[in-house]
């Protein structure tokens, strides 16, 4: 009997969030200094989010960084990754 196993590649709410922002950061030129200086946020609060250190993204937070992005959060969660199967929402 031969048993073969897939990897299947699960994202993380935060992970997909992260990619989104940076995508749509770099399209739009701004570099990470810039948009956290223009966004009034902490370089280390976009770090964190950047590089997936923190369990929770503030809505807040979120709502800042779009806002300075220029992008409407339905423009934002319309992204296919938010609609996965793969996706995982991590309540763990």
């Amino acid at each position: 009997m031969v048993v073969i196993f897939a990897n299947i590649y699960c994202m993380v709410l935060n992970q997909v969030i992260s990619e989104k922002l940076e995508k749509l950061r770099k399209e739009k030129r701004l570099g990470v200094y810039s948009l956290c200086k223009k966004a009034v946020i902490s370089y280390e609060t976009y770090r964190s989010i950047r590089t997936n250190k923190n369990k929770d993204i503030y809505l807040r937070t979120l709502l800042i960084i779009l806002r300075t992005l220029e992008v409407s959060p339905e423009e934002f969660f319309s992204d296919p990754l938010f609609k996965s199967d793969e996706f995982d929402l991590d309540f763990k």
